[in-house]
């Protein structure tokens, strides 16, 4: 049975060519040594490439797990093993280097999408697992938002939990960098096996491109830092996204604030996020546009306070930009709360580039960081009343639109379904039990899957909302104004 196991993953790798016909025999031995069994004389046969990976990989685990290859059989050893033999049908760092420079040359878009089917089916991305995500878009005062509920990463088991806390780590650094690369993971650390990471010079710096296994929109890739230094936000960071979107026209890149609150989930190691997807932000309507030189000002009428900085002049748009953050950083407005520094800095802004043709596009959000004894948590911040949502970071992917909601909510969700379905009263003590009161208040029937989908996103919008520095109302859209045309002509 291992032995016909063997021979249908090696088959199936080879008709989603990531290997050639040539590497079947060796691989065959290889796997048979990993596994400890005598190697026999494959057969390669035909095999359905309809099926995911995992189809062909789930009778090797399998066997691995009777054998006692994985010790305890959760999803995280599993994941471990199964990376160990990925790794065997991957080109090693250098060689795919070689192979993706060879392409990009000529043609820059495949070569990523050469890179990228190498990274989906070699299962280093999750496919079969972010499939599985729950994902809408619902219309709102400011276009669309989309939401997506997380499903793909899996939790740990306890048992997974226990041993990692035996796991003491100085390398790598963090989950970001290089040295991640084929490291076979453990109980604390992912399996980075299969992990490969093709170097860039951005701004005359190495950075490294890699995809994350776990995708929250097409294409989902991070470009990092050679060095584990701190996210920091300046001058450098227009230069090195604008560099980006020049080699890679058809992907944006965008960075978190450098700030705690504010910023991304990871602060530790500078690095940015991009990929080849299509975000609500990039519809949103334009309030009004201010013009100087070769560059446009547009005003974005955006839950998050957003500019949108428009030049086909490069060097002009970079200038544009620092200017914008330099503005943003000393700027004051007490009567909106907005301070710039009590015992520390809390203005910063979160840009994202794109590149439309030769048209180059910053769109600029301005984050503050404040809290306050009312929001701990953050002013700018979800406020504690959509926390039962969302209390997260509102980092660079959900400013630009898109919800990424935790997979608790798929359970929770069904609860509240069931209360209005089955006409039950909903438990007190649990955390949505003031929204489901709300929400019962104006229920009229409708189907009550598409409601309770609209209500997270009038949620999520909400929780924008809290996080943007100029508010939706008179005042705070007049200070805006203000704001961006005494930056653009202080200029």
């Amino acid at each position: 049975m291992i032995h016909q196991a063997i021979e249908q993953l090696i088959s199936y790798c080879t008709y989603q060519e990531l290997i050639t016909v040539e590497d079947q025999i060796y691989l065959s031995n290889q796997l048979c040594a990993l596994l400890d069994i005598e190697a026999f004389d494959p057969s390669f046969d035909e095999v359905s490439i309809d099926e995911p990976i995992d189809f062909y990989l789930k009778p090797v685990l399998d066997y691995a797990v009777k054998e006692k290859f994985i010790p305890i059989d959760t999803t995280w050893n599993r994941d471990i093993f199964e990376d160990k033999i990925m790794n065997l049908f991957m080109p090693r760092p250098g060689d795919l280097t070689k192979q993706f420079y060879h392409t990009m040359f000529d043609d820059p878009l495949k070569a990523t999408n050469d890179y990228y089917h190498i990274a989906k089916q070699s299962n280093y991305i999750k496919t079969s697992r972010i499939n599985k995500n729950i994902h809408y878009v619902k219309e709102n005062d400011y276009g669309t938002v989309e939401i997506t509920i997380n499903l793909s990463k899996p939790e740990k088991d306890p048992r997974d939990i226990a041993k990692a806390k035996e796991e003491k780590h100085n390398y790598p650094a963090c989950l970001l960098c290089k040295e991640h690369v084929g490291h076979q993971g453990d109980a604390s650390l992912p399996p980075r096996m299969t992990h490969r990471i093709i170097p860039l010079t951005l701004n005359n710096e190495l950075f490294y491109l890699q995809y994350s296994p776990y995708s929250y929109y097409n294409e989902h890739c991070i470009v990092l830092h050679e060095d584990h230094i701190p996210m920091n936000v300046g001058l450098h960071t227009f230069k090195r996204l604008l560099d980006f979107v020049e080699l890679f026209p058809h992907y944006f890149l965008g960075s978190n604030a450098g700030l705690p609150i504010v910023g991304g989930s990871i602060l530790s190691h500078e690095h940015y996020q991009g990929g080849r997807a299509h975000f609500p932000i990039e519809d949103a309507k334009v309030i009004q546009s201010f013009t100087k030189g070769n560059t446009t000002y547009d005003v974005l009428h955006w839950p998050l306070s957003t500019i949108r900085i428009k030049s086909k002049n490069k060097e002009e748009l970079i200038q544009a930009a620092e200017h914008m953050r330099l503005s943003w950083k000393e700027y004051e407005n007490k009567a909106l709360n907005i301070y710039k520094k009590t015992d520390q800095p809390h203005n910063a802004v979160t840009p994202v580039a794109r590149n439309k043709g030769g048209l180059y596009t910053l769109d600029i959000t301005l984050r503050n960081n404040l809290t306050t004894k009312d929001h701990p948590m953050g002013l700018f911040h979800p406020h504690e009343n959509h926390h039962h949502i969302k209390k997260e970071n509102i980092g660079l992917i959900e400013v630009m639109g898109l919800a990424i909601l935790p997979g608790r909510l798929i359970d929770e969700l069904s609860l509240i379904k069931e209360s209005f379905l089955e006409d039950k009263s909903f438990p007190q003590d649990n955390i949505h039990y003031q929204w489901v009161e709300e929400l019962k208040s104006i229920y009229s029937g409708q189907d009550i899957d598409d409601f309770l989908d609209q209500q997270v996103a009038i949620k999520f919008t909400k929780v924008l909302e809290d996080s943007g520095v100029f508010k939706q109302t008179k005042e705070g859209e007049e200070a805006f104004l203000n704001f961006v045309k005494d930056a653009v002509y202080d200029l």
